[in-house]
């Protein structure tokens, strides 16, 4: 794995472990959120929502302060599967 995908990858396991939730050693996350979820609160971010489902996926130019943004917008509305 290059440095890059490491790097990556520890963002999106930063982001899974901030929500409380495991793992998976991918640099793309999908996270189900509540029915009820404001999309609007992803208005700021670069991300997908379909179907009940957020979209992140991770790459050179994303930050410890994309992760922060990330958690921010889906506190309390992540479902725990």
């Amino acid at each position: 794995m290059s440095d890059v995908s490491a790097r990556d990858v520890g963002l999106a396991n930063t982001l899974l472990n901030e929500l409380e939730m495991s793992p998976t050693n991918s640099a793309i996350v999908s996270l189900p959120l509540a029915e009820d979820f404001d999309r609007n609160r992803l208005s700021d971010l670069a991300v997908a929502y379909r179907a009940g489902r957020l979209r992140v996926g991770f790459h050179l130019y994303n930050t410890l302060d994309d992760v922060a943004a990330v958690v921010a917008a889906v506190s309390g509305a992540v479902l725990h599967t």
